[in-house]
């Protein structure tokens, strides 16, 4: 039985909605005599009707299109906010968090709407309570950049004409509640590689190679065999499916050096898995912030409140330390190179280089007289 709705170029058959209308004649060469093709609702076949219009408003049409990937692209994607944001970590190949926790938080206060559903008042509630949980102005900061970077995204992606509620958001007090990382000094670096080496705990012995390559911990907890040279002189820190790297420019591969060399033999020697930190691998993710709680919780108590990441900093004013090129510096850590398009021409630096750089900075490995 058909019956015909009242809206224009549309039919229902059994229960169907199909789109059917005549073609004029000046594009009849192009989509022959008839539209004709199924469609999911109203809204949909009226798109489809404003596109055709403009296509035939034309005095001649002779160009073939296919409708059926015409409807397709008149069709406005539609998602909602947890979607978007794990689209948005998919595409940009980042790390998850904290972009996904914070647009989960987001949700939970919120409401997991669509994109174009939050206003200034959903950002402004965001910050009060994060704020209200004791959240330090800086770790607030973070997470309102990942949300407005999602934001960015999804408005130029799904044609959204709206502000960014997320942009230029105030915080009080932004700044005054910042703690300042403090390195590890240097002259306390030999003795806490040895007491690292000491134990019989695998973990514990990847903070000689976070100390003298700089790396962070999720780069170092992600390690797999391959990615280590047969004879442990060197490690490529690339991404995989267990682990993302932070940035582009955090692919790189590392000279092993000193300490770092012997606490990678050992690991090396310690199983046949192919990664070396499988017990931090869960479901085919690398539980690097598991990994990271643990080894602070020991390095604090070494260290006097230092973490992981104070080695980070203390490689990098190692570095300063020896006058090493600012190119180079970045390269070894995987930072950002924000100072020039012409650094990024070429192939880089060699790993003879910087093994020789590395060389210079290297905890000794038996004491001074």
């Amino acid at each position: 039985m058909n019956t015909k709705l009242g809206a224009q170029h549309t039919t229902t058959i059994n229960g169907l909605l199909y789109y059917n209308r005549r073609v004029p004649s000046h594009a009849a060469k192009a989509f022959g005599s008839q539209v004709r093709l199924r469609v999911r609702d109203q809204a949909e076949a009226d798109r489809l009707t404003r596109r055709l219009n403009d296509i035939w408003a034309e005095e001649e049409v002779t160009l073939s299109v296919d409708v059926q990937t015409l409807l397709a692209v008149t069709t406005t994607k539609q998602a909602c906010l947890t979607a978007i944001a794990a689209e948005y970590v998919e595409i940009r190949g980042i790390q998850s968090n904290p972009t996904l926790s914070s647009a989960l938080l987001l949700a939970e206060l919120s409401g997991d709407m669509a994109i174009d559903c939050y206003g200034r008042q959903d950002a402004r509630n965001f910050v009060k309570v994060l704020t209200d949980r004791g959240m330090r102005t800086t770790s607030i900061r973070r997470r309102l950049n990942c949300l407005s970077a999602v934001f960015n995204y999804a408005y130029a992606e799904y044609e959204v004409a709206r502000r960014n509620p997320f942009s230029r958001v105030m915080i009080a007090g932004e700044g005054s509640d910042r703690v300042r990382r403090h390195p590890i000094p240097t002259e306390n670096l030999r003795d806490l590689y040895q007491a690292c080496l000491a134990t019989d705990r695998p973990l514990r012995w990847a903070i000689p190679i976070i100390g003298e390559t700089g790396c962070r911990i999720a780069e170092i907890i992600g390690l797999r065999r391959v990615d280590v040279a047969s004879d442990c002189s060197s490690i490529r820190i690339v991404a995989h499916g267990a682990r993302r790297l932070k940035t582009s420019g955090s692919e790189r591969t590392l000279p092993l050096v000193g300490y770092a060399r012997l606490a990678m033999e050992r690991l090396m020697d310690d199983g046949s898995d192919d990664y070396l930190f499988p017990n931090y691998l869960r479901d085919g993710q690398i539980l690097a912030t598991h990994a990271g709680n643990t080894l602070n919780k020991w390095l604090k108590q070494q260290t006097a409140g230092k973490t992981a990441h104070c080695l980070r900093h203390a490689f990098r004013d190692r570095l300063r330390a020896v006058e090493c090129p600012i190119e180079l510096l970045d390269a070894l850590g995987g930072w950002s190179v924000v100072q020039g398009a012409g650094r990024r021409y070429g192939a880089g630096y060699t790993l003879e280089q910087k093994e020789h750089w590395l060389g210079k900075i290297a905890v000794s490995r038996c004491y001074r007289k």
